[in-house]
């Protein structure tokens, strides 16, 4: 039995996001296989590794973009020396489907089962095929928005439902816009070189008019450059830079949160957490309760 298609317009979606969440690989990992009811959009952040789709074997790298339909059998195996994080979104493309987005999304093994049971797959009329794999550049507006809204899901509130739809329009959108041209477009390498500082050395004390002089610009010229560039005001971006690697020390370290905030340059533990809740919706001890809970429980199952 074939998955079921549907043909639907572009602007006729009506996104219904289930789940969507980082998952940490250890060395070695390997999952699968697996498979998923729904459609799934999977993100490397970072690390490298391999994953099967069906019986074509990608290797992945960091800003690698996974497109998975419903049904599809798929494993993943992560880099001994460099473990692979992904950040997922499980959908479905319309409201018209009602599920939880809980372990039930998935089914693992070899087990078989009914593609009855799966979301329909969709066609679209008036834009490409949804590239398997696709080059996703995280300073992109598009990818922001995707990032984001893995950032949001904890949130409840019927607001929060409706910001992630509208953040999973402007991803896919963005996406599209992005596949239909023939190459990338051109980056500053100015901005990208200040882009990577800040990512990999977070708690980097530099001022906005320290950046601008590296590189012979006025500050107003380059906050403009930098916000074409990333979406984003540099000090925001750098804020962001520096929560997100408190999410991953979270995650995967036992450093106390004392250490964290001093180590990514916070100015007290109260405002660090203060900021922490702000973005996430939880306070950082909340939020690694819940990062080592539940998931991998049900690996095996």
């Amino acid at each position: 039995m074939e998955l079921k298609e549907r043909w639907i317009r572009l602007s006729d979606i009506f996104p219904q996001i289930y789940r969507a969440d980082p998952y940490p690989f250890r060395p070695n990992e390997r999952i699968g296989p697996r498979k998923t009811l729904v459609h799934t959009f999977l993100y490397i952040f970072e690390g490298s590794g391999t994953l099967i789709i069906g019986n074509t074997s990608y290797p992945c790298i960091r800003d690698d973009l996974f497109y998975i339909k419903p049904g599809t059998v798929h494993y993943f195996q992560s880099d001994a020396i460099h473990p692979v994080v992904h950040a997922s979104i499980y959908f479905d493309w319309t409201g018209e489907e009602t599920r939880t987005g809980d372990m039930s999304l998935f089914r693992y093994g070899d087990t078989g089962y009914a593609l009855s049971g799966c979301s329909p797959n969709f066609l679209f009329i008036d834009c490409p095929p949804i590239p398997v794999k696709t080059h996703a550049p995280r300073n992109s507006k598009w990818m922001s928005a995707y990032l984001e809204l893995i950032d949001d899901m904890e949130k409840t509130r019927e607001e929060a439902v409706l910001l992630r739809r509208s953040l999973f329009e402007q991803f896919f959108a963005g996406m599209i816009a992005y596949c239909r041209k023939p190459t990338a477009p051109a980056r500053d390498p100015r901005i990208q070189a200040i882009v990577n500082e800040m990512q990999s050395l977070p708690k980097h004390p530099v001022t906005v008019e320290q950046w601008a002089s590296r590189y012979g610009l006025s500050t107003s010229y380059f906050h403009r450059l930098f916000m074409e560039e990333t979406g984003m005001s540099p000090n925001a971006y750098g804020t962001r830079c520096k929560l997100r690697n408190a999410k991953k020390l979270l995650r995967e370290t036992n450093q106390p949160i004392s250490a964290i905030y001093q180590e990514l340059g916070f100015s007290s533990v109260h405002y660090f957490s203060r900021l922490f809740s702000k973005h996430f919706g939880e306070s950082p001890s909340a939020y690694r309760r819940k990062s080592r809970e539940g998931y991998s429980d049900n690996l095996n199952e």
